[in-house]
């Protein structure tokens, strides 16, 4: 599991599902962590920080950390992430918009307008049910 902190403890840690191998992979550099989206495939940790206005990544070790977006000189403040193959979707709350970012062309574009403050975006991909 991975989350990330908040006021005095700003730092993205990561931990087995009960708890043990608790491990901080981000400690620096980070304001308002919060949403992440995982690239399993890729091994990546893409995370908003919305007190930055930032899109970062991390691999799943904590290393290599890269910004992705840098929105704080558009205006824009992203909240919620979700990842898609090769495109991260996120919503901007001053515009009340969902982006659709193609990391592949860095290509973004507006894919749902005034549709309020996202808190949180999740995928669903068809493709990937499963039969019960």
């Amino acid at each position: 599991m991975y989350w990330g902190g908040r006021g005095v403890s700003l730092k993205i840690e990561q931990a087995n599902m009960d708890g043990s191998a608790r491990k901080t992979l981000v400690s620096s550099g980070l304001k308002l962590v919060n949403s992440m989206a995982i690239d399993y495939q890729n091994r990546l940790l893409y995370w908003c920080d919305a007190g930055l206005d930032k899109i970062e990544r991390v691999d799943l070790q904590g290393n290599h950390r890269v910004v992705i977006l840098d929105l704080s000189s558009d205006f824009m403040h992203p909240f919620g992430l979700a990842l898609f193959g090769d495109s991260l979707f996120w919503s901007d709350w001053n515009d009340t918009t969902v982006h659709k970012y193609n990391m592949t062309t860095s290509r973004d574009e507006v894919v749902v307008h005034g549709m309020g403050h996202a808190m949180e975006l999740h995928i669903y991909d068809r493709s990937s049910d499963f039969i019960c």
